[in-house]
């Protein structure tokens, strides 16, 4: 990588772990553990503008910031936070955006992005489900029920929206 191909590189993945950061505050409240956050939209732009290792480092980043306990997550910080209840989320983000990255392919196309945002969906939900059932004994069902399926048709949406963002701004950005 050149140098002013690396600069370039590092100015993204900073822009972006602010923007995960400042997202997560950006939240409608709801009934269950936590809120709908728009963070998954700027993890999603993570996976789709970055190459699988320069997204795996910007989310690894973000994850450090906050486990080290600076106020990037929007319920709290600490490393409490990647082993508590809704920790499954934040694993789940460090291994589907370097999948979802590599899922993309090299041409922005809506359908690539979205199949491969949906992808990275099932691991992000498919770990908070695991998490879970490390704190309510292993039932799986109940699981689901109270960190996946609340946030299921929101996470959809954010990756429409995403998918949608993201072509237009690759159209734009190199």
């Amino acid at each position: 990588m050149k140098g002013n191909e690396k600069l370039y590189t590092n100015i993204k993945s900073a822009l972006l772990v602010s923007l995960i950061t400042l997202s997560s505050y950006l939240y409608l409240p709801l009934p269950s553990v936590s809120g709908l956050s728009l963070q998954t939209v700027f993890i999603n732009l993570t996976a789709l503008l970055l190459s699988p290792w320069q997204g795996f480092f910007t989310v690894g980043l973000w994850l450090l910031a906050g486990a080290v306990g600076l106020p990037v997550f929007s319920s709290g910080a600490g490393a409490g936070k990647l082993f508590g209840i809704t920790g499954g989320f934040y694993w789940g983000f460090l291994i589907a955006v370097p999948l979802m990255s590599r899922l993309k392919g090299n041409k922005a196309a809506f359908s690539k992005y979205l199949t491969a945002l949906l992808i990275g969906l099932i691991v992000e939900h498919t770990l908070a489900v695991m998490f879970m059932c490390l704190h309510n004994g292993g039932n799986a069902a109940s699981a689901f029920t109270s960190i996946s399926m609340p946030f299921i048709i929101g996470d959809i949406l954010k990756c429409i929206a995403s998918a949608i963002i993201a072509v237009r701004l690759k159209r734009i950005i190199k």
